[in-house]
């Protein structure tokens, strides 16, 4: 089984612009592996969400939330919350 894998970075970042993306990549690929340890890969819409963090566009809390709107549209129940 391959891990889906992450589009490469945007041309034209600084150093520390493209420090900051392969440590938010680096952390989004060790997500997606221990996901997968357990169970298949995200789903493609996950998967979405991820890039768009790694690229900086979202913060993990905005990936959640919108992950969590997506699935409570998608099957009419409210996701469950840690407390």
């Amino acid at each position: 089984m391959q891990v889906p894998t992450f589009a490469p970075a945007a041309a034209g970042l600084t150093p520390v612009q493209l420090s900051a993306r392969q440590e938010r990549e680096r952390h989004a690929s060790n997500s997606v592996s221990i996901l997968m340890s357990n169970g298949p890969a995200p789903s493609e819409e996950v998967m979405a969400l991820m890039q768009r963090y790694v690229d900086g566009e979202l913060t993990l809390d905005q990936v959640d939330e919108l992950n969590r709107a997506r699935l409570q549209a998608k099957y009419g129940t409210p996701a469950a919350t840690e407390q």
